[in-house]
């Protein structure tokens, strides 16, 4: 099998040369300057993703005992990642991503048009996601048999994550979310959509065996809410700016001493200068914020370890160096 690193290069040249095929057939059909801009402009947002969810999928196919090339579901899984990041980029008012504009504000350059922009991002990631259908469709070329389970797995990462993102939307505007509802949010919206089906998908797609499953969710789920949490924590400042609730949030508003709690809620939904932001990020680490969230992403990481153990699998190494590899995440 693949190292993660191996599975980039080998992705990467595949998934670059499949864009550029399905941008140009596009782009001649569309027989439109700007469309063949958008599609040029598309395909180079996509140069520096990890390949995360792709390469899970390609773990759980592998482990399992499969060998076909299935390039196209992994394409798909991509694809699906960059519908995803068009639309939280596009919801979110983001102005860049990977150190390029996001397509929102690309197209409000070209065109001087704030309206424009984020029309087209919104097409275009749907665009993005029709796509990945395609390659979905085509996998009953490869394996006839067993990716109609793997298309259901499929299609619920596209509902888990939409619904996922529309919860979050929602959390900001309701103020007394329990802890329970944001970690939901949490796993449909990133823990099963990047972690459990993306594994779950290739170990169905070699076998169709219900009893993967039980360890699919186990392992994949909690791992993935482990990285959602350390994320929240890396990106603690822009949630508490645009109002979304995390496991920070939920910790400030809960079981901070009652002085924090009322310093933090003047500060939420706010721009804030470099100065204020030292001063709220002071608050955060003084009151345990910090401290007790990633003590619950390392609750969540030993229960992912404990899986391995709990469903005895074998090739140990493997799962473990996923785990590790979540962890290391920049």
């Amino acid at each position: 099998m693949m190292t993660i690193k191996e599975f980039q290069d080998w992705f990467n040249v595949r998934y670059a040369e499949l864009l550029e095929e399905t941008c140009d057939e596009l782009g001649m059909a569309g027989r439109d300057e700007a469309v063949r801009s958008l599609l040029a402009y598309l395909s180079s947002m996509t140069e520096h993703g990890k390949r995360f969810r792709p390469y899970l999928t390609h773990v759980g196919y592998v482990t399992e005992g499969g060998e076909e090339d299935i390039f196209l579901l992994y394409a798909a899984v991509e694809l699906l990642h960059l519908f995803c990041l068009i639309h939280d980029d596009a919801i979110d008012g983001a102005a860049d991503r990977h150190a390029l504009p996001t397509i929102e504000r690309h197209i409000e350059e070209v065109y001087d048009d704030e309206t424009v922009g984020h029309a087209v991002a919104i097409l275009a990631g749907d665009l993005v996601l029709s796509w990945a259908y395609e390659c979905l469709d085509a996998m009953n070329l490869v394996e006839p048999y067993t990716i109609d389970e793997a298309g259901d797995i499929f299609r619920a990462a596209v509902s888990d994550v939409i619904l996922g993102q529309l919860l979050d939307v929602l959390s900001a505007v309701a103020i007394d979310q329990t802890k329970e509802s944001i970690e939901k949010k949490i796993e449909l919206k990133s823990a099963r959509y990047s972690f459990f089906h993306p594994l779950y998908m290739g170990m169905a797609l070699a076998v169709a065996d219900e009893s993967k499953e039980l360890f699919a969710e186990e392992y994949a789920i909690s791992l993935g809410m482990a990285f959602q949490i350390e994320d929240d924590i890396r990106d603690w400042s822009q949630d508490v700016r645009a109002g979304v609730q995390t496991h920070l949030t939920w910790y400030m508003r809960n079981l901070a001493p009652s002085a924090a709690q009322e310093a933090f809620e003047t500060y939420i939904g706010l721009e804030w200068s470099e100065d204020e932001e030292r001063k709220l990020e002071r608050i955060l680490e003084d009151s345990g914020a910090f401290a007790w969230a990633m003590q619950k992403a390392e609750e969540y990481y030993l229960l992912s370890e404990d899986a391995i153990f709990n469903h005895g699998k074998t090739g140990e190494e493997i799962w473990q160096e996923l785990i590790d590899a979540v962890r290391n995440m920049p």
